[in-house]
């Protein structure tokens, strides 16, 4: 004899469900749910690990800004700590809020230094870049990424517990974002060698390139070629000086790429760049003197 249950419904016969059927409705009941559960837990995970990586990239595109700046990169706040006030950033901006509320970390190379260069999973990324590392959901370092201080680090892992997430910026990107460098140094070039002509081929002082009669004379006219020999570098007193000269033939050309005429270094007989910052301060600060 089987226990049932039954329900009547009038103008229809008795009809009730075993408890063999209840107990499989139930246990398809529990596995969905508990298929919803994880899904949601991993989709959960998921959000919390874009919105960390996101965050990330933000930052990564403040140190890129300040590089592009400066032309260095901003130095960790005690040990391994954004600098949030350099990069002008908000202070959540130092913690992984979304994901752990732990500090990221942040290391640095300027030109090798504090280290020779730094690896990421084995390959160098040179002697000027940067990596910021996430711990993740485990709230700890691991792998290469343990060891804040030998310049060496994880990206990928190679176990399946690995969740640390790391980005970073080499100095092939670096350079590539500053690409205007080669530019400024192939324009000072041009400027550099019009100004060492200027100053060795004026030979009556009339700020204009002479040139020779021959045999010794020194015409009063202006020609070309030098007559006496001497390098007069006062002569030169920045770009409208080669212009006035007839060695530059457009007085808005060159310019460094912040629009501002280059500079001129009268003691070391040389032309340089302001910088981004577009103050000239001697061959000092982010000025560009190659």
């Amino acid at each position: 004899m089987s226990l049932s249950f039954y329900r009547v419904v009038p103008g229809h016969g008795a009809k009730g469900f075993t408890l063999l059927e209840l107990a499989i409705v139930m246990a398809i009941l529990g596995l969905l749910t508990a298929s919803a559960v994880g899904l949601y837990g991993a989709m959960s995970k998921r959000q919390r690990e874009n919105k960390t990586k996101q965050e990330m990239e933000n930052i990564r595109e403040a140190v890129l800004g300040f590089y592009r700046n400066y032309l260095v990169l901003p130095s960790p706040e005690g040990g391994y700590v954004l600098p949030i006030d350099d990069l002008d950033l908000p202070p959540t901006a130092q913690t992984d809020e979304i994901y752990t509320g732990k500090y990221y970390a942040y290391v640095t190379t300027n030109n090798g230094s504090p280290f020779a260069y730094l690896k990421v999973d084995g390959q160098s990324i040179g002697s000027t870049a940067m990596v910021l590392i996430s711990k993740g959901a485990n709230t700890r370092f691991e792998e290469e990424n343990t060891d804040l201080g030998d310049g060496e680090y994880s990206q990928e892992g190679t176990t399946a517990d690995f969740d640390d997430i790391l980005l970073y910026l080499s100095s092939n990107e670096l350079s590539s974002s500053v690409a205007w460098i080669r530019e400024i140094e192939e324009e000072v070039a041009v400027l550099n060698q019009a100004a060492e002509i200027l100053a060795e081929n004026d030979d009556d002082g009339d700020g204009r390139v002479d040139e020779d009669g021959g045999e010794g004379s020194c015409p009063p006219d202006d020609l070309s070629g030098n007559c006496d020999g001497g390098t007069d570098w006062a002569l030169v007193t920045g770009v409208q000086s080669l212009v006035n000269a007839g060695l530059v033939f457009n007085p808005d050309h060159p310019v460094d790429p912040w629009g501002l005429s280059y500079c001129w270094d009268s003691l070391n007989h040389r032309f340089y760049s302001a910088g981004p910052n577009k103050t000239d301060e001697g061959c000092g600060g982010d000025d560009i003197c190659p």
